[in-house]
């Protein structure tokens, strides 16, 4: 059986970098999503903040307006001098047109028990159409009304604070109202959005929308918009519109023109009217994306460097192992030119291989490099062949000690390393030195048992040698141990498989081997 050998042109060893490059591509990948999937929570987190915020501030400055209205007007409609009848109206009048530029309405008008309104310069008009006046007189409640036209254009439209005019019987003698500018309701909403890019809309009483930041069409119904929105959470058009008709604050996320948005909502005090607010998930993921960009960018280059490292490691790694697998080779030049392996200078042997990766004295691997390698070769193996792993025993090493030396005992062992590493070469496998006269030997590309048998049986005979020390010649026997790999063994059972058929062979003669069966 032949071995493929992976070389360059150039007759060096070569490794292919494309996995590490594949590797790391992903790797790199990984982190852009992990970095950007970290943005968008954060992004998420932060349109809960801005929502919540910007809701904050425009309940805060809508409701202040509105009840300043309302302390103002209550306060005037507890002065004699508005709520008796006997004090002429345009006395009033005259009064009121003095303070309402203090406070920047549009207008502070008195309205009379018939509910005729008078102003400077005005002829006296009667406001018993409106509903908010019907409503106030009947019920005696300050009104807060929707926005609406109003005024000599009939267009302009505005939003009015009423309070009733009491006299000392608790009679209704008349009211008060102050008409807020429209656009001075835009301006708080467009400020309370501020550059956090909210969207902020003024819903009325009726469901209608009355002023929106995000271009929303006056007049038409909030619930429009909701249902035109894919809502999440549990959260549903008709279960919003009871919150909304309730006046209970609450939020909903939902996905709307291409876009997740957060909103968070809330009742106007002192009002019908409720304040929406909502984010955008692009606008605080754009504040964050250069943030993103600097980090992935940071990441890839981190990414990059540590491949160039390590391909600069790999290549250092691999100038090492060209040497030594060309020290190898000059090696097997060495033993192979000769016939019996007491010719061979072992002073080079041990110097052309690493002492801390073969015993000294055979050339073969050592005991725990064996493990590796063998385990290694057995995960690669062909699952088609047999493996067989064979522990291998000198019978008269301490006969030989004795009668010759531990010289001539050396020159034994070295032969026996000797003939198992041509079967090591020759079988795809690996050999190694498991003990003082032990030697373990894994063959991995044998066809078939009957190949097996019959490699077995010419080792055996291999083994059984003379070599020659100080004129005498000095016989040499091994009994031999093996395993055969089964599905899902492991190595250390095949090693133990092994030792127990070697010793079923050293108990019943010696000097051959036995396959253990199980």
């Amino acid at each position: 059986m032949k071995r493929d050998k992976s070389r360059k042109k150039d007759g060096k060893w070569g490794i292919s970098f494309a996995p590490i490059v594949r590797y790391s591509a992903v790797f790199s990948a990984l982190i852009l999503v992990i970095v950007f999937l970290g943005g968008g929570i954060l992004s998420a987190v932060r349109m809960r903040s801005l929502a919540k915020a910007s809701l904050i501030a425009g309940h805060a400055q809508v409701s202040q307006r509105v009840t300043e209205a309302i302390n103002l007007l209550e306060s005037l409609a507890g002065l004699p001098e508005f709520y008796d009848p006997e004090v002429p109206p345009l006395e009033k009048v005259k009064k009121l047109d003095q303070i309402s530029p203090g406070f920047g309405y549009m207008m502070i008008c008195y309205v009379d028990a018939d509910i005729i309104v008078y102003s400077d310069g005005s002829e006296p008009a009667s406001l018993a159409s409106r509903d908010y006046m019907q409503r106030l007189f009947s019920t005696g409640q300050r009104q807060v009304t929707d926005s609406f036209a109003a005024g000599a254009d009939g267009a302009t439209l505005n939003y009015t604070v009423a309070v009733p005019l009491f006299d000392q019987q608790k009679n209704i003698t008349g009211c008060l109202f102050c008409a807020i500018y429209f656009d001075e309701v835009v301006q708080i909403l467009k400020q309370s959005a501020g550059a956090g890019g909210a969207e902020i809309t003024l819903v009325g009483s009726q469901g209608q929308v009355m002023s929106s930041t995000s271009g929303l069409p006056y007049g038409n119904s909030v619930m429009e918009v909701l249902r035109s929105s894919a809502l999440f959470g549990g959260a549903t058009p008709d279960r919003l519109e009871e919150q909304l008709l309730a006046a209970l604050p609450g939020d909903y996320w939902s996905f709307r023109d291409g876009s997740l948005y957060y909103t968070s909502y809330q009742r106007v005090e002192n009002t019908g009217w409720d304040i929406l607010c909502s984010v955008s998930f692009w606008t605080p993921f754009q504040e964050v994306l250069p943030t993103l960009g600097l980090v992935s960018g940071l990441s890839v280059l981190l990414c990059i460097g540590l491949l160039w490292l390590v391909r600069r490691y790999i290549a250092g790694q691999m100038k090492i192992v060209d040497t030594l697998v060309h020290s190898v080779e000059e090696l097997e030049k060495r033993i192979y030119q000769h016939e019996r392996p007491e010719e061979v200078d072992f002073q080079e042997v041990l110097r052309l291989t690493s002492n801390g990766l073969s015993d000294s004295l055979t050339g073969v691997v050592t005991r725990s490099v064996f493990l590796n390698q063998a385990a290694s070769l057995m995960k690669k193996a062909d699952a088609g062949q047999v493996q067989a792993l064979c522990f291998v025993d000198m019978d008269n090493l301490k006969y030989i000690n004795d009668s010759c030396g531990h010289a001539g005992g050396d020159i034994a062992l070295k032969s026996v390393g000797y003939i198992l590493r041509e079967y090591e070469k020759k079988y795809d496998g690996v050999v190694g030195r498991y003990g003082g006269d032990e030697f373990v030997l894994l063959l991995t590309s044998l066809d078939d048992e009957k190949e097996l048998r019959s490699v077995l049986d010419e080792l055996v005979l291999r083994l059984k040698t003379e070599v020659q020390s100080g004129g005498q010649g000095i016989p040499v026997q091994c009994s031999v141990g093996v395993a055969v790999y089964r599905q899902g063994a492991e190595l250390e059972q095949m090693i133990a498989d092994a030792d127990e058929a070697l010793y079923y062979v050293k108990q019943n003669g010696k000097g051959y081997y036995h396959i253990h069966q199980k």
